[in-house]
Protein backbone atom coordinates (compact mmCIF):
# COMPACT_ATOMS: atom_id res chain seq x y z
CA UNK A 1 0.00 0.00 0.00
CA UNK A 2 3.17 2.52 0.78
CA UNK A 3 4.12 1.95 -2.28
CA UNK A 4 0.98 2.90 -4.47
CA UNK A 5 0.76 5.80 -2.21
CA UNK A 6 4.47 6.53 -3.29
CA UNK A 7 3.89 6.21 -6.65
CA UNK A 8 0.84 8.43 -7.16
CA UNK A 9 2.49 10.96 -5.12
CA UNK A 10 5.45 11.06 -7.52
CA UNK A 11 2.55 11.48 -10.22
CA UNK A 12 0.79 14.33 -8.53
CA UNK A 13 4.01 16.19 -8.43
CA UNK A 14 5.23 15.19 -12.24
CA UNK A 15 3.23 18.96 -13.99
CA UNK A 16 3.92 17.39 -17.12
CA UNK A 17 1.49 14.51 -17.06
CA UNK A 18 -0.79 16.91 -14.95
CA UNK A 19 -0.42 19.34 -18.41
CA UNK A 20 -1.44 16.61 -21.03
CA UNK A 21 -4.73 15.41 -18.77
CA UNK A 22 -5.66 18.76 -19.04
CA UNK A 23 -5.74 18.76 -22.58
CA UNK A 24 -7.13 15.95 -22.89
CA UNK A 25 -9.59 16.85 -20.59
CA UNK A 26 -10.62 19.87 -22.46
CA UNK A 27 -10.01 18.29 -26.31
CA UNK A 28 -12.54 15.39 -25.17
CA UNK A 29 -14.90 18.33 -23.54
CA UNK A 30 -14.75 20.72 -27.00
CA UNK A 31 -15.84 17.27 -29.02
CA UNK A 32 -18.61 16.96 -26.98
CA UNK A 33 -19.88 20.55 -27.22
CA UNK A 34 -19.32 20.57 -30.90
CA UNK A 35 -21.64 17.06 -31.04
CA UNK A 36 -24.07 18.61 -28.77
CA UNK A 37 -24.31 21.82 -30.78
CA UNK A 38 -24.83 20.00 -34.06
CA UNK A 39 -27.18 18.09 -32.51
CA UNK A 40 -29.76 21.21 -30.94
CA UNK A 41 -28.67 22.77 -34.20
CA UNK A 42 -30.61 20.12 -36.03
CA UNK A 43 -33.64 20.04 -34.13
CA UNK A 44 -33.71 24.08 -33.68
CA UNK A 45 -33.58 23.95 -38.14
CA UNK A 46 -36.38 21.65 -37.18
CA UNK A 47 -38.48 24.23 -35.49
CA UNK A 48 -37.96 27.35 -37.41
CA UNK A 49 -39.18 25.78 -40.95
CA UNK A 50 -41.98 24.30 -39.36
CA UNK A 51 -43.19 27.61 -38.00
CA UNK A 52 -41.86 29.51 -40.91
CA UNK A 53 -43.60 27.12 -42.89
CA UNK A 54 -46.80 27.66 -40.64
CA UNK A 55 -46.29 31.82 -40.89
CA UNK A 56 -46.70 30.97 -44.72
CA UNK A 57 -50.31 29.25 -44.33
CA UNK A 58 -52.13 31.54 -42.02
CA UNK A 59 -50.51 35.08 -43.93
CA UNK A 60 -51.99 33.22 -47.29
CA UNK A 61 -55.45 32.53 -45.95
CA UNK A 62 -55.54 36.06 -44.22
CA UNK A 63 -54.79 36.98 -48.04
CA UNK A 64 -58.03 35.20 -48.88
Amino acid sequence: MTHINQYLSSLAHNYFLISIAAVLFFTIKAIAAYLSYQHYNKKLKFIQDTLEELNNKVTEVKKD
